[in-house]
């Protein structure tokens, strides 16, 4: 059974003292390890003046419950979008979409960056930023705004372009998507999917264009980050 989460409530002028803000900010920690959940509150606490922080992982449970505590904002502690971060982030953003998520990772190169396209992220912050960084993220989102660390923010909108491009693909574009990734020819695909050389080819030029994509290398290596494929 998973952990009912405890709500941090970290006063917005510890934040953000050149504003005078009468609320407090609800405040969920995510993280899949427990050590790493305990040094975040250890932080949050000795740094950032944070009485408690919430603790859950990325299962549905405990988002769930997280969730009924009303967050005003998540930080997502994963180097990397694995599919239960993925899944936990897009509910939050569906059921929570009052909640700023801001992810906490070690990822700054921008294949790696533009991988976090997929969740609804207000706030990216590269943990090598150090604690003026998170305290500068939190007072961003509390305040309305984004915050991406420096050189991320470019990154990371081209993968939710391309995230939401995925999106508008047809049935048979996204058909055709795992056969050119993997390496069959137009032809080849065309006929695996028993349509016309030329009907393929359009819907070739169509997933390129809503992917924002050039060409099959980048089609590769697209279907690789988004696991659409195995490398």
């Amino acid at each position: 059974m998973a952990r009912q989460a405890r709500l941090a409530i970290v006063p917005l002028w510890d934040v953000m003292s050149h504003m005078d803000v009468g609320r407090s900010l609800a405040v969920h920690l995510m993280s899949s390890s427990a050590l790493d959940r305990c040094a975040y509150r250890r932080l949050l606490t000795d740094e950032l003046r944070v009485e408690l922080a919430v603790e859950s992982d990325y299962r549905p449970a405990a988002v769930w419950a997280a969730l009924r505590s009303r967050p005003d904002v998540v930080l997502a502690d994963a180097d990397t979008p694995q599919p239960d971060v993925i899944d936990a982030l897009q509910m939050v953003g569906r059921l929570r979409p009052q909640a700023a998520i801001v992810a906490l990772s070690t990822a700054i190169e921008p294949h790696e960056v533009e991988a976090w396209g997929r969740c609804p992220l207000q706030g990216y912050v590269v943990k090598d930023g150090g604690v003026s960084e998170l305290r500068a993220a939190l007072a961003a989102v509390a305040a309305g705004r984004e915050y991406f660390s420096h050189g991320t923010r470019e990154a990371f909108k081209r993968g939710a372009a391309r995230a939401n491009g995925r999106l508008l693909l047809s049935r048979r574009e996204s058909e055709l998507l795992p056969l050119l990734a993997r390496g069959l020819t137009l032809r080849e695909a065309a006929r695996h999917m028993t349509i016309t050389y030329k009907t393929a080819d359009s819907y070739r030029t169509n997933l390129l264009r809503k992917l924002g994509l050039r060409d099959r290398v980048e089609l590769a290596r697209y279907a690789i980050r988004q696991r659409i494929i195995d490398p």
